[in-house]
């Protein structure tokens, strides 16, 4: 009987060290076995090179061989078909985003460490698989041996965050989506789509902003069934990842707040987004957002350029021109970056230098300056928020001050403000100019929503300059101050407020005929064509207009303006704005806005709103809101019987009020005199004022924004 060909096989005499580890033959190679040198080990045959031999506690001698492969991907990473990097207690994946890491034992696998030991060792980096109690102190500024935020991307996941990674196929789609539909809007455009895939693909994506993207994404598309309250989960988890990791921030954890800011606004959720902001606000002061860093890459800079302004213009839209509520109020000097770039010079990493807010001044003998290439859309819009936030100011501060001093310098300061928007209008290229073909060059572009929404506010600041001359509404002076003024002022701001809120409303007419939908935006696009309603309906009820407007037209005009924010923006508050033109449109314009409905007046017939009838209103206009220029019209009813518990300066003060004796404390039921922690019952009011909203009726009884202290 012939031998078997393995036992023909002819056996090396010496085996390396290596190798008998590894329990694979040997060839016994001198210098270095050819197992060794493939692999690039140490070859105990080398002379040059050593071995670590390591001395177990069975007195056995082993080799501590480097690993070319982690011994299995963890469970999350197995998945995804992502590349795992092993390490214990949680591999680093998952450690940045925040999942929970768990390795599933395998037949041919060592051993792992013990259950008591891993989570000795990961109380800090990993939240256990069950929620761990409140007062755990997993979270704390990183006192342990190893932080989460050490990469500065990782965010530690508190026991609500816990849960699954969003499908890799839906987090796919909602980007897909949101660069598709959302990005261009100016608040969004700081994501550079390359780099966010990039890194998303590694890894290596805070999860904060992904679920922040997912959630956004499905409020303001239609990802599907379901996925409107799936992405509410997302926000919210989202924002406790940011809070939980507030002591260290990050440029990523920054664009999530940013993100969840403006999810609130859409979601009519104003007191969160207040505080968000506030938030928001000191992360980028703490990573120095408002000055430049040149030694950035130009990608990185423009980024953080991009996102420093998103958050100027959520400031300027909630102080709607009150500087004790801005947080930003000057932003000249305040904020020391320049104006955004085009989007393809961001797109492609093409550096270009660009201009300051302030726009340069005329040349002497050249004119103005024309805009320099490198400026896109996205800089014009930074600068005519600026421009209407001095707009804004200004009025404000005229309705508010009544001193003669302010009253007889508006006209100069009005013609200045006027000046700068003509100026900005004069040095726009002929591509980036309002016409019909403009228009419908930009049709299928992604930059069709912009290139609206900029020459939108440019008509929307002549509107709210003009609005302080339109007597009988909130943010207008009252009679007494308007007949101080020069009459032609006067006459000449009512019919350029007219003009401005036709010419408006004929914009989306254009926009409305285009073959594609209208353009997804924030809450700008409604709001301004709430205002372009307010505008046409008083000059049609006062008889002040020379635009000979009739019911049926202006009828039609607004019904144009509702059409456009209804197929532009969804959401709560957006429906709230578009159920408020609906109003208007059904009931005309109340004037003056504020005082009661007259006993006489039909109000569900516009036309039976006569002349007569409204002079005898505004006999009686004396009281005005702390917020005249306000953008959207979107104020609670408040019964005469009571007040807000918390509210700025009543601006129709003309004379020191009589003090009002003190009212009993409610601080407790034990002392009946003053008390340090006495404090209004219903707490602080954010009402929408202070997002630029005025909502004087409301059809459909939105209650007043309390803050309590218990929901972001």
């Amino acid at each position: 009987m012939s031998a078997s060909p393995r036992t023909q096989q002819k056996r090396t005499a010496h085996t390396c060290i290596t190798c008998r580890a590894r329990k694979v033959r040997c060839d016994g190679r001198k210098g270095t076995c050819t197992n060794c040198e493939r692999l690039g080990f140490g070859c105990s045959y080398d002379e040059h090179t050593g071995v670590e031999v390591v001395q177990t506690d069975a007195a056995v001698s082993r080799i501590a061989i480097p690993r070319r492969r982690v011994r299995r991907a963890c469970q999350n990473c197995h998945e995804k078909k992502a590349r795992c990097s092993g390490s214990t207690p949680s591999c680093d994946r998952c450690t940045a985003q925040g999942l929970h890491c768990v390795y599933l034992p395998g037949k041919r696998s060592l051993p792992l460490a013990s259950p008591a030991t891993a989570s000795a060792t990961s109380a800090t980096s990993a939240p256990p698989a069950t929620a761990h109690p409140p007062d755990s102190p997993s979270y704390d500024d990183g006192h342990s041996g190893r932080s989460a935020f050490a990469s500065g991307t990782a965010s530690p996941a508190p026991a609500s965050a816990a849960r699954a990674e969003p499908e890799e196929d839906l987090v796919l789609r909602a980007f897909d989506a949101f660069f598709r539909h959302v990005h261009h809007i100016p608040k969004f455009s700081f994501l550079h789509r390359a780099s966010l895939m990039e890194r998303y693909h590694a890894g290596s994506l805070d999860r904060s902003l992904v679920l922040a993207l997912i959630a956004i994404t499905a409020l303001l598309t239609d990802l599907g069934p379901g996925m409107a309250e799936y992405g509410s989960q997302c926000m919210e988890e989202a924002v406790s990842l940011c809070l939980a990791g507030m002591e260290k921030p990050s440029i990523v954890r920054l664009q999530a707040l940013v993100i969840a800011v403006e999810h609130r606004i859409f979601s009519r959720r104003f007191s969160g987004a207040f505080m968000l902001h506030a938030l928001a606000s000191r992360f980028a002061t703490a990573l120095r957002l408002n000055y430049e860093n040149p030694e950035l890459c130009f990608l990185a800079r423009e980024s953080r350029r991009r996102l420093m302004w998103s958050l100027y213009m959520i400031d300027s839209s909630i102080s709607a021109g009150q500087r004790d509520v801005a947080l930003w109020p000057d932003a000249e000097r305040q904020i020391h970056v320049h104006l955004p770039c085009n989007e393809r010079n961001f797109e492609f990493d093409l550096p270009e230098a660009t201009e300051s807010l302030r726009p340069p001044p005329p040349e002497p003998g050249m004119g103005t300056a024309p805009m320099p290439d490198a400026l896109g859309f996205m800089a014009l819009h930074v600068r005519i928020q600026w421009m209407r936030a001095r707009i804004l100011q200004c009025t404000s501060q005229a309705a508010s001050s009544w001193s003669q001093q302010d009253l007889t310098t508006l006209p100069l300061r009005c013609a200045e403000l006027l000046a700068e928007l003509e100026g900005f209008e004069e040095r726009l290229p002929p591509s980036f100019k309002w016409s019909e073909g403009n228009l419908r060059l930009r049709t299928y572009s992604p930059r069709l929503g912009i290139f609206v929404m900029t020459h939108v506010w440019w008509r929307q600041c002549h509107l709210d300059l003009y609005r302080l001359f339109l007597e009988g509404l909130r943010e207008a002076l009252p009679r007494p101050m308007l007949q101080q003024l020069d009459p032609n002022l006067v006459a000449r701001s009512r019919q350029g407020c007219y003009n401005h809120a036709r010419a408006m409303a004929d914009m989306f007419a254009q926009l409305l005929t285009l073959g594609s939908s209208v353009p997804v935006t924030d809450l700008d696009l409604p709001g301004c064509a709430y205002q372009c309603t307010r505008a046409l309906y008083h000059g049609l009820q006062t008889g002040t207009s020379d635009l000979a407007f009739t019911l049926e037209r202006v009828q039609e005009l607004s019904a144009v303006c509702l059409r456009a924010a209804q197929q532009s923006t969804t959401g709560p508050a957006a429906a709230s704005i578009q159920a408020d033109i609906e109003r208007i449109i059904t009931h005309g314009l109340k004037l003056p806005e504020g005082a009661p409905d007259s006993p006489t007046r039909n109000s569900s017939d516009p036309a039976s709103v006569t002349k007569s009838a409204i002079d005898t209103r505004l006999a009686g206009h004396a009281q005005l809101t702390p917020d005249p220029a306000a953008l959207y019209t979107f104020q609670p009813s408040v019964p005469a019987t009571s007040a807000p518990s918390i509210a700025l300066p009543s601006l129709a003060v003309t004379e020191p009020p009589i003090p009002a004796p003190v009212a009993p404390s409610h601080a407790s039921g034990v002392t009946t005199g003053s008390n340090a922690f006495e404090e209004v019952l219903s707490g602080f009011t954010f009402g929408p004022e202070l997002y630029g909203m005025d909502w004087s009726t409301f059809p459909t009884g939105w209650p007043n924004q309390q803050f309590t202290g218990s929901n972001m």
